[in-house]
């Protein structure tokens, strides 16, 4: 249930971004040819009943594993686009990415080759402290004000531990 109020969520800021905060105020200048440094490991999230989900980068390529009613999987690679191009040619499986800094930190903005709306999902590293410790933190974000909705760390033991915790100074999906 959590999971569809939040994709109605989503969904909403997709319709209404553009007027409650437009795309443009922190749109890039050019798209990736690769995924940054930062972003090529494999990470899980513990969605609390038992099953781990698992985002893996790598240089050109990711795979997503993750559960929504049941398990689904999804491979991707980035192309470079021009960004000023008026005409793109269809290419349904692939993604383009472009480097975003919104929140006091540094997103990698991933949408659909020919995506036409929507603000797409962003992913960014930050190192985080809990309890005393160095937590190296990927989070999930998406929609008109890149609210994140999960977070995902290097070990399935990290990421039981730490389960949906919520990090000071993160903007999350807004409370219902």
């Amino acid at each position: 249930m959590k999971k569809l109020i939040i994709s109605l969520l989503c969904f909403g800021g997709l319709l209404f971004g553009g007027v409650i905060n437009p795309q443009s105020s922190h749109a890039a200048a050019y798209s990736l040819k690769v995924f940054p440094k930062v972003l090529r490991h494999t990470c899980y999230h513990y969605d609390g009943h038992g099953r781990y989900d698992q985002i893996t980068f790598g240089y050109k390529h990711y795979r997503m594993h993750n559960f929504y009613e049941k398990w689904d999987v999804y491979n991707g690679k980035i192309h470079y686009r021009n960004l000023k191009a008026t005409r793109i040619s269809h290419h349904p499986n692939w993604t383009f990415a472009t480097p975003v800094y919104y929140h006091r930190m540094h997103w990698t903005n991933i949408y659909g080759w020919n995506q036409s709306a929507g603000d797409g999902d962003y992913y960014g590293v930050k190192i985080r402290r809990y309890h005393g410790h160095r937590v190296r933190v990927m989070s999930e974000a998406g929609g008109a004000d890149i609210w994140t909705d999960s977070h995902y760390y290097a070990t399935r033991k990290v990421a039981k531990a730490l389960g949906n915790k919520h990090f000071p100074g993160v903007l999350y999906y807004p409370k219902i």
